[in-house]
């Protein structure tokens, strides 16, 4: 069985779980094994490991282990206190959702076009003009303003075969969301949005053989791999009117707090406070996404790992600020009514735990339903979320209903 367990309580002869394959990895190197001596341990404790999954089955117990399930319930009740901690005067939208989507999907497809063409342009060694993408941070702040649900919705829609423009535009539309929340300077989010857009322009110079390849990276294939940060800093720099801020949300978006990250390793305060937000809207969209090598997660599901990774891997700070700023179920999430239908999450509202919602699906019969759509913080409304549902697992195409 897999359980959970503060390091501290770890004791030789159990046996560390890697479950990285399951997306539940506490650290992102952490490797499985069983626990040999004291030594071990005072070493994962020194390298700021706060928990660890163990597998029982395999290796000795504890009573301060906590299931799996148990562990998910727990998460499940922090994210809800984190994300009902917003403050209630904040208005999250000033225009309506079908009003906004018609622009942000304009804007959704030009930004898609603009990074496709940066990309070619670097690929053939040429600078990258940033005019269109100032402009392009702009329209997206502007929209993220008037309605953040829209652009949200649309990053939500996505194709295996284009996901590297489709996480770069995902990227900067959630730093956007995330920017609005925290109450950025304007002149400082529009620089953190355009170094998003542009944060992985660096994979273009990575070979097609490590940057597609369906299964594992060999170790050298990551080495490969992580030149991606550095390949992206020095296309920016090519041209002198990126900011900084722009170059270090590209240069450092995969360092992490613990100092395992690359490309440099930097640890804590040694990372730009912008790269600690890029990291954050950058790990959960990539989680979120299907890719050749791994079904994407449930965007509650995404949020329960990224709050396992606060402290080691993520600002804690910033997590929980990202999870004010989109809800408990994110935009794009399926969940269950208390009628037993099931619908899927298009906007947010003050209320996390009352969003609007696309009925679309009867639990009883297991067939869809006539599409209805439901503002749950209406007074009149008795319907309310019980659970987070998985739309694979009943065979549901999330993008045939998002907008």
């Amino acid at each position: 069985m897999l359980k959970k367990i503060a390091t501290e309580n770890l004791k030789p002869g159990m046996y560390v779980a890697n479950i990285a394959q399951q997306g539940l990895s506490l650290h992102e190197h952490e490797r499985e094994g069983r626990i040999s001596d004291q030594q071990t341990i005072n070493m994962l404790i020194k390298r700021g490991v706060k928990e660890l999954y163990i597998d029982t089955d395999k290796g000795g117990d504890s009573p301060h282990a906590i299931s799996k399930e148990a562990s998910e319930e727990k998460l499940n009740t922090e994210i809800i206190d984190i994300a009902q901690q917003k403050p209630a005067e904040r208005d999250t939208k000033s225009t309506d959702l079908d009003k906004e989507l018609e622009k942000a999907t304009k804007l959704h497809s030009e930004a898609l076009s603009l990074v496709n063409h940066a990309m070619s342009s670097a690929k053939s060694g040429q600078a990258v003009d940033i005019t269109p993408f100032e402009n392009m941070a702009d329209n997206f702040m502007d929209s993220v303003v008037r309605n953040q649900n829209a652009l949200a919705c649309l990053s939500r829609i996505r194709k295996k075969d284009n996901y590297l423009m489709e996480h770069s535009v995902n990227v900067a539309v959630l730093m956007s969301i995330l920017g609005k929340h925290l109450e950025l300077e304007r002149a400082y989010l529009h620089q953190c949005v355009t170094g998003a857009l542009l944060h992985d322009i660096g994979k273009i110079l990575i070979p097609d053989s490590v940057l597609h390849k369906p299964d594992k990276l060999t170790d050298d294939e990551y080495s490969i791999m992580k030149k991606h940060a550095t390949y992206s800093q020095k296309i920016l720099q090519r041209n002198a009117r990126f900011s900084q801020v722009s170059i270090n949300v590209a240069a450092q978006h995969h360092e992490r707090m613990d100092g395992r990250g690359y490309p440099l390793g930097l640890k804590g305060d040694e990372i730009s406070l912008e790269a600690r937000m890029a990291s954050v809207v950058d790990i959960y969209d990539a989680i979120t996404a299907d890719r050749v090598y791994h079904k994407g997660m449930t965007p509650s599901n995404a949020l329960k790992r990224m709050m396992e990774w606060c402290g080691p891997h993520l600002d804690t700070q910033y997590v929980h600020s990202f999870i004010k700023a989109i809800g408990v179920y994110p935009v794009g999430s399926l969940v269950k009514l208390n009628n037993d239908t099931a619908g899927v999450v298009i906007e947010e509202n003050e209320d996390s735990l009352k969003p609007v919602v696309k009925v679309i699906y009867n639990l009883k019969n297991n067939n869809y339903t006539q599409v209805t759509t439901k503002d749950l913080s209406q007074d009149d409304i008795q319907e309310r979320v019980t659970q987070v549902l998985d739309p694979n697992d009943f065979g549901i195409n999330l993008k045939d209903f998002m907008i």
